[in-house]
């Protein structure tokens, strides 16, 4: 999607530049506004279209996967790219997780109590105790005698999502073998935040839980398969799909219990024949309600002998792991599924049993852990590019954080840290950053790009207005910022200080020539009706909204005093354009200056001593700086337009009644905001998705999807997220220098 925006807007703006360059080549002239940067028109059409050509290609690219035709559900190829697209999805879950590493059976024993039967509520059942599942007894075996609708129940690590892996693999080859057998669709419940609503498109006798859950369904069927919802409606209707879903105990707490009536109403209102859910056993005792299915089973944890049989075929690679485990019998309190052996295997895996032994063996889950992370980090891969232990741990640790964080998606990696904004993660090297340095940056390039555009454009007093203006509205209440004091040493702040007040000056800069130039290229008349209705409307909106009558009276004196400004401008003077365009400036800045202090970034809980405000200062500097600037380029400072500066003031004042109304882009630009510094802090990585590959093949994360990454498991996950980034990060290190020690003997 993004691709495709950033294609037609390089489209759009070379189809807006290349008649301008061919009139200037033939020997035209470009508009005013663009007459000095005539030269450079053809350059900036190449490069554009360069961008164009590059985000086609990688468009091209990402359509190679076969798709699904949302026109018609019946059409013929649309299920065997359906079942392509399972395929692969199938095999990339099982490439990038933990049990393609092990291979080990895992013990079943059916538990029909788990359930609540459909035949049960006809007959009272006999026998309702565990039963054992035969070793020799496959997934889809199973699945197949408790007539396609089942749980699997299990302890955290216990190979719930491998058994449906499995089952998902082996419908598929059911599916690919038999047109009438439906096509499998594994899906995570993490997802589902069990919200009802109800739209136009939905059946009309549908609950709005249920049709939201369908809607919810359809988007994940899109996302993942590339099944539109369309065609995903219609086959859940006549029954083409087999449901996997996987993590009950993965939704949100308040929202488990719904689950149980949406899936028995959904199987009442579509036609659903196969069904497989799993969940935790512990969360799936605290239910209300049971879920209404044919049969469970619960995965029994592993052996002692399973563990040594699985070491001896596999041989000498794991003495340093079999070593560990006879030294410290709590270690078989922890190694008893099939994901926790995994984290052994991988932590000790080539490592001799002298080594282990000199080194200590790890006694609780958390020491194993650490010493798995460790492991897995000291290794050299060639596959993928090298971090240093400090960021790789701190960008985990991150992610994790927020991960499971996040309500309503808890297991995927995001792909951008939302929402919640800044309040989700408060770290003191960030706040710093932001209150220090970025915002103090930012009122200063407003302050320096206005002024030097508007002096050089109206002369002195225009831009004594812009920087007076300016000034106040940044002094007046409220002032969210705080200047921070940290206790260890303060983070680099020169180089990020500059970047910030380049980028903001270039940024109030571009801003206020296009605007400019779009006032001199519509009529006058047009351009100051714009603005005036914008004006109005935003006094008629607050008007409407504000329920304090002394509030309404200040609003209409103040409306009032704008339009007898620019009506006694416009009477006396000759230069309507300068006030259209000095009242454009004014209104920039002053909204420029009202979304910087928007930027929820007052979460710092704890108020810090000697905080004060000091951004007074940063606006005069900033003002200053573009004076120089304009000095330095040569502008004329000797010719004052006086209907520029009463556009300026009016601008300022009228912008005024925007105050009580959250800003548009005030939360995105937290967010980049944010994210940037979480980067520039080493928090984050600055290429995602070279960080998300070096992290999979180190087996700390998995990839899910095209693109879609996830932790390898949720308790690797939730240990990240309680670490301490540096202690853990001083542990790689150390276990870098004893591999390094080790290779030079």
């Amino acid at each position: 999607m993004l691709r495709a925006v950033v294609l037609v807007l390089t489209v759009s703006l070379t189809l807006v530049l290349l008649p301008i360059a061919i009139n200037v080549g033939t020997g035209g002239t470009a508009p005013g506004f663009l007459a000095p940067y005539a030269d450079w028109t053809w350059p900036v059409i190449g490069a554009l279209w360069l961008v164009a050509i590059v985000t086609a290609l990688f468009e091209f690219r990402s359509r190679r996967l076969p798709t699904v035709s949302g026109r018609s559900a019946d059409q013929p190829r649309n299920r065997t790219n359906a079942l392509a697209r399972v395929d692969l999805y199938l095999s990339q879950r099982v490439a990038g997780s933990l049990a393609s590493r092990t291979r080990i059976a895992l013990a079943l024993d059916e538990r029909p109590e788990a359930v609540i039967r459909p035949y049960d509520l006809l007959v009272q059942p006999l026998d309702s105790s565990p039963r054992p599942v035969s070793d020799d007894t496959d997934i889809g075996t199973v699945f197949d005698q408790l007539q396609d609708s089942m749980l699997i129940l299990g302890a955290p690590g216990a190979g719930k999502t491998t058994l449906l892996l499995e089952l998902a693999r082996a419908l598929a080859e059911q599916a690919h073998a038999d047109e009438s057998k439906p096509i499998p669709v594994l899906i995570d419940l993490a997802g589902w935040t069990a919200q009802p609503s109800r739209k136009d498109d939905d059946e009309p006798a549908n609950s709005p839980l249920l049709a939201g859950f369908v809607r919810w369904l359809l988007g994940e069927l899109d996302n993942r398969y590339g099944i539109p919802p369309a065609v995903g409606r219609t086959w859940l209707r006549r029954g083409r799909l087999a449901l996997l879903l996987d993590g009950l105990d993965e939704i949100a707490k308040p929202s488990r219990a719904r689950l149980a009536p949406v899936l028995e109403e959904l199987r009442h209102r579509y036609l659903v024949g196969r069904l497989a859910i799993t969940c935790r056993t512990q969360d799936y005792e605290l239910l209300p309600d049971q879920l209404s299915l044919h049969g469970a089973v619960h995965i029994r944890p592993l052996t002692r002998q399973q563990v040594f049989d699985y070491f001896a075929a596999v041989g000498p690679d794991l003495d340093g792991a079999r070593v560990a485990i006879e030294q410290d019998d709590e270690l078989w309190d922890l190694v008893n599924s099939p994901l926790m052996l995994n984290v052994m295997i991988l932590a000790y895996h080539g490592r001799v049993p002298e080594e282990v032994v000199a080194g200590g063996v790890a006694d609780l889950r958390r020491e194993l852990f650490d010493t798995y992370i460790s492991e897995v980090l000291a290794r050299h891969r060639s596959t993928s590019r090298q971090y240093d232990s400090r960021t790789a741990v701190r960008s985990l640790w991150c992610l994790a954080w927020w991960t499971r964080s996040r309500a309503g998606d808890r297991t995927a990696v995001p792909r951008w840290l939302i929402p919640n904004g800044w309040y989700g993660l408060s770290l003191p090297e960030v706040d710093y950053l932001t209150h220090a340095v970025s915002l103090p940056a930012i009122f200063a390039g407003l302050a320096a790009g206005g002024m030097l555009v508007t002096l050089a454009q109206y002369g002195v007093l225009a831009g004594l207005a812009v920087a007076g203006a300016a000034l106040l509205l940044v002094h007046i209440k409220p002032h969210p910022w705080q200047a921070l004091m940290t206790d260890g040493p303060k983070p680099q702040r020169a180089p990020l200080l500059l970047l910030t007040l380049v980028l903001s000056t270039a940024s109030t800069v571009v801003l206020i020539v296009a605007v400019m130039g779009l006032i001199e290229f519509l009529p006058v008349w047009l351009a100051l009706g714009v603005e005036a209705a914008a004006i109005a409307a935003s006094y008629v909106v607050e008007q409407v909204v504000s329920h304090n009558n002394r509030r309404r009276s200040l609003l209409g004196v103040r409306f009032a005093v704008v339009i007898a400004a620019g009506w006694s401008t416009l009477s006396l003077g000759d230069r309507p354009d300068s006030f259209a365009t000095g009242l454009a400036i004014g209104l920039l800045v002053a909204q420029g200056i009202r979304l910087v202090k928007s930027l929820p970034t007052d979460h710092v809980v704890q108020q810090p001593a000697g905080h004060g405000w000091w951004m007074d200062s940063w606006v005069l500097g900033g003002a200053v700086a573009g004076f120089l600037l304009t000095v330095a380029f040569g502008a004329d400072l000797t010719s004052p337009d006086l209907e520029a500066v009463a556009g300026v003031i009016t601008g300022a004042v009228a912008a005024k009644a925007w105050r009580r109304r959250p800003p548009l882009f005030a939360g995105p630009l937290s967010r980049l905001l944010h994210d940037f510094l979480l980067r520039w802090t080493g928090y984050l990585p600055w290429r995602r998705r070279a960080f998300l590959r070096y992290a999979a093949d180190r087996y700390v994360l998995a990839r899910t999807g095209r693109g879609e990454y996830s932790f390898i498991h949720l308790l690797v996950r939730d240990h990240l997220a309680e670490c301490s980034p540096n202690h853990l990060a001083e542990k790689v290190d150390r276990r870098i220098a004893q591999r390094a020690t080790a290779a030079t003997r």
